[in-house]
C-alpha cells in the first residue's frame, strides 16, 4: 500500500527524451552556462577599473543588449536567410567580444564589447528557447525540460567558478560553451531535418498533427524550421477548434485558457510579460536585501548556495508538471507569497538567513515557471521565434531598467521596502488573475470526456436517422408505415396486416419492396439497419 504512491511519484520525476528534444534541453542548458558566466565574468573584469555603483549600470547596459538581441533574433534569422551561417557569425562574434573583455584595459572598450556580446547571446538565446519549444511541443514534461536545462547550466557554471582560474582561463571555458552551444543547436537542427525527411519519404509529415493534441509525447518529427513553416496553417485549425469548444461550453476546456492555447493568446501573452516584469521586481527587492545583508557581514553568500537554484530549477520541473501542469499557476502564487513573507520578515528583524534560503529557493522557481510558459505559448502566436524566449528578455529588461531604483529603495528603510513589497504582491495577485493562472486546467480524460460530450451533442438523434434511412432507401409513404409497423415488435404478419387494416398478402409485398430497396433479407435485419445498429 505504501509502495505504489512511492512508485508513481517515482516514475512522475522521471521523463524519457529522444534525440532531438535531448539536443535542445543541452542547447538551452548551454545557453544558460554562457550567458550566466558571461555576466558573472563581465562583472568582474570590469569591477577591476571602476566602482561598485558603475558596475550596476555596466551590467544594465549589457543586460539591455541582451533584450535587444532576445527581440531582434526572429527578424535577423528571416533576413539571414540561413540560420546555421547566422548561428556561426554569432558564435564567433561573441567569442571575440569575451575575448576582449579579457584582454581590454579601457573600461570603455569593455562596456562595448560587453553590450556586443550580450547581443548576440541574446539571439542565441532566443534560439535556444526556439529549438525547445519545438522539440518540447505538446510534451508533459515541457516544465521538467525548462528545469533541467536550468539546473545543468547553474551547474556547469557551479563548476567553472570552483575550478577554472580567472582570467584567461575563465575566458577559454566560457568560449568553449559558446562554440558547444553553437554546435549542438547545428546538430539538433540536423537531427530535426533528418526526422523530417524521413517523415515525408514515409508520408507522415501532416500539419498539425502533434500541435492538435495540447499533451502527449514530443514532436520529434519536425525541426525548428520545419515547426517555423508549418505553424501558420497549424494555428488556424487549432484556433478555430479551440474557439469553438470555448464558445460552446462555459468551462469546456481550462486548460486551453490556463495554458498557451487561450482563444486570445495574445491577451493572455501581455498579462505574462507584466506577470513576469512583476515578478522580476519582486526577486530583485528580495535580491537587494540578501545583498545588503552580505556587504553588513550579516551572511556569507558565497559560491555554494547557487547549488540551491539548480535543485529549486529540478524541484520546479517536477512539481509543475503535475497533472499536466495542472497546478503550476498556484504553485508559482505560493512561492511568491512565501518571497513577500521573507521580505517583510527579513526588514522586520528577522534572520537575512531566511531571505538568502528563499531567495535561491524561489529564484530557480521562478526561472522555471517564466520559461516554460512562453515555450507553450510561443507555437502558437503569430511569430512564434520571438516568444519562445521571451520570459527571458523579460526578466533581463526588468533588471535593466528597475535593478537600480530597487536598490534605493531597499536603502531609503523598512517602512518604503514593506510597502513597496505589498504593492507589489496586490500587482502581481492581479496579473495572475488577468493571465488566467487560478483557473484549474482540465486533464486529459476531462478532456476527451468534453470531446464525447460535444461529438455526442452534434450527433444526429435516432427520428433523424430514421428518416434519412427512409429517404435514403426511397419508401413510398405506405412501406413507410409498414417498415415501422414489423420493426416495432415481433408481432405475427397476421396482426400486423389486420393493426394496419389491409390484407396479410399486402403486407408480404410491400415487406418484399423493402427488402429490395434496403438490401435487407431478413426481418431482423431490417430491424438492425432501422434503428442503426
Amino acid at each position: 500500500s505504501i509502495a505504489g504512491p512511492i512508485i508513481r511519484t517515482a516514475r512522475s520525476a522521471v521523463f524519457s527524451v529522444d534525440r532531438q528534444s535531448f539536443q535542445s534541453l543541452s542547447v538551452l542548458a548551454l545557453f544558460t552556462f554562457a550567458f550566466l558566466g558571461s555576466e558573472f565574468f563581465f562583472d568582474s573584469r570590469i569591477g577591476l577599473l571602476i566602482s561598485a555603483e558603475g558596475v550596476v549600470g555596466a551590467q544594465a547596459m549589457i543586460l539591455g543588449a541582451s533584450v535587444v538581441g532576445f527581440l531582434a533574433y526572429a527578424l535577423i534569422s528571416k533576413l539571414a536567410g540561413g540560420r546555421r551561417a547566422l548561428r556561426a557569425i554569432e558564435a564567433v562574434g561573441a567569442i571575440a567580444a569575451l575575448v576582449t573583455i579579457a584582454v581590454a584595459e579601457s573600461a570603455f572598450a569593455m562596456q562595448i564589447a560587453g553590450c556586443i556580446a550580450f547581443f548576440l547571446l541574446g539571439s542565441l538565446g532566443a534560439e535556444a528557447h526556439w529549438s525547445m519549444a519545438c522539440a518540447f511541443e505538446g510534451s508533459p514534461s515541457l516544465a521538467k525540460g525548462a528545469g533541467a536545462a536550468y539546473a545543468a547550466g547553474i551547474l556547469l557554471q557551479f563548476l567553472s567558478n570552483q575550478f577554472v582560474p580567472a582570467g584567461m582561463a575563465d575566458a577559454a571555458v566560457l568560449c568553449a560553451g559558446v562554440a558547444a552551444l553553437a554546435v549542438f543547436a547545428a546538430a539538433g537542427e540536423r537531427d530535426g531535418e533528418s526526422a523530417g525527411q524521413k517523415d515525408g519519404e514515409h508520408g507522415n509529415g501532416q500539419v498539425g498533427e502533434s500541435s492538435d493534441r495540447q499533451y502527449g509525447e514530443p514532436a520529434i518529427s519536425k525541426s525548428p524550421e520545419q515547426m517555423s513553416n508549418q505553424t501558420q496553417a497549424m494555428r488556424a485549425g487549432l484556433a478555430a477548434r479551440l474557439n469553438k469548444t470555448c464558445s460552446e461550453q462555459a468551462n469546456a476546456d481550462p486548460s486551453q485558457q490556463a495554458t498557451p492555447g487561450a482563444a486570445k493568446p495574445v491577451i493572455r501573452a501581455v498579462w505574462l510579460l507584466a506577470l513576469v516584469v512583476l515578478l522580476a521586481c519582486m526577486f530583485s527587492t528580495l535580491d537587494n536585501v540578501v545583498t545588503l545583508a552580505n556587504a553588513q557581514g550579516s551572511i556569507s553568500v558565497e559560491t555554494w548556495p547557487r547549488l540551491f537554484l539548480a535543485a529549486s530549477g529540478l524541484a520546479a520541473g517536477v512539481l509543475f508538471d503535475i497533472r499536466e501542469r495542472r497546478y503550476m499557476g498556484f504553485i508559482m502564487f505560493a512561492v511568491t507569497v512565501l518571497s513577500t513573507i521573507s521580505i517583510l520578515a527579513v526588514e522586520a528583524g528577522a534572520s537575512p538567513v531566511i531571505g538568502l534560503i528563499v531567495f535561491y529557493l524561489s529564484s530557480g522557481f521562478f526561472v522555471t515557471f517564466f520559461t516554460t510558459t512562453f515555450l507553450q505559448l510561443a507555437p502558437r502566436m503569430r511569430t512564434p521565434q520571438l516568444w519562445a524566449g521571451m520570459g527571458r528578455a523579460a526578466n533581463n529588461l526588468c533588471a535593466f531598467t528597475v535593478s537600480g531604483v530597487s536598490m534605493m529603495l531597499t536603502q531609503s528603510g523598512i517602512a518604503a521596502v514593506m510597502i513597496a513589497s505589498l504593492i507589489l504582491f496586490v500587482l502581481v495577485s492581479v496579473a495572475f488573475v488577468g493571465a488566467g493562472l487560478f483557473r484549474l486546467p482540465s486533464t486529459v480524460g476531462e478532456r476527451e470526456a468534453i470531446k464525447a460530450g460535444l461529438a455526442a451533442a452534434a450527433a444526429p438523434t435516432l427520428e433523424e436517422m430514421q428518416a434519412e434511412f427512409i429517404s435514403r432507401s426511397g419508401l413510398t409513404p405506405r412501406e413507410e408505415e409498414v417498415l415501422r409497423a414489423v420493426t416495432a415488435d415481433e408481432r405475427p404478419l397476421k396482426q400486423v396486416a389486420d393493426d394496419l387494416g389491409i390484407s396479410l398478402r399486402m403486407v408480404q409485398r410491400h415487406l418484399t419492396n423493402i427488402y429490395s430497396k434496403t438490401d435487407t433479407q431478413t426481418r431482423a435485419g431490417l430491424t438492425r439497419a432501422f434503428f442503426g445498429k
